[in-house]
C-alpha cells in the first residue's frame, strides 16, 4: 500500500529589495535537508544576503547540522553574506554544542553570555 508523505519540513523564501529570507517549519533531518539545501543554494549567487529563520524549526540532527555547515560554506565561498536567525533555544544548543555558532546571526553576544571567566592567577 503506497502512502503520500508529507514534508516535515516547509521552506518558504520572502525576496525584499536589501535582503532575502528563508522561513523553515518543522523538522531539519535526514529526511528533509535537501529541500533546505536546493532553495538556499539557488539564493547564493543573487548576491543579496541571506537569513536563514529557525523560528519554527522543531528538530535538528546531525544530517541538518551538516547541510546547515555546507551551505553557510557555498555561501562564504560566493561572498554571500548568509547568517542563520531566531532559533529556538533547543536548536541554538545543538548548534552551540557542535561549536557553530558562528553561523548564527548575533553570535558574538551568545559566545560572551556562554564564556567561563578565569580565576586570578
Amino acid at each position: 500500500m503506497a502512502t503520500n508523505k508529507i514534508s516535515a519540513l516547509q521552506v518558504e523564501t520572502e525576496r525584499q529589495a536589501e535582503l532575502t529570507f528563508v522561513h523553515c517549519t518543522g523538522q531539519v533531518d535526514i529526511d528533509t535537508w535537501t529541500e533546505l539545501s536546493v532553495t538556499v543554494r539557488a539564493l547564493i549567487p543573487e548576491g543579496k544576503p541571506i537569513r536563514v529563520d529557525l523560528a519554527h524549526v522543531t528538530r535538528l540532527d546531525s544530517t541538518g547540522i551538516g547541510a546547515f555547515v555546507g551551505i553557510w560554506t557555498a555561501a562564504r565561498r560566493r561572498n554571500c553574506d548568509l547568517k542563520y536567525i531566531n532559533p529556538s533555544d533547543r536548536i541554538k544548543d545543538v548548534i552551540r554544542i557542535t561549536g557553530l555558532l558562528g553561523m548564527l546571526e548575533g553570535h558574538e553576544a551568545e559566545e560572551r553570555k556562554l564564556a567561563v571567566p578565569l580565576g586570578p592567577r
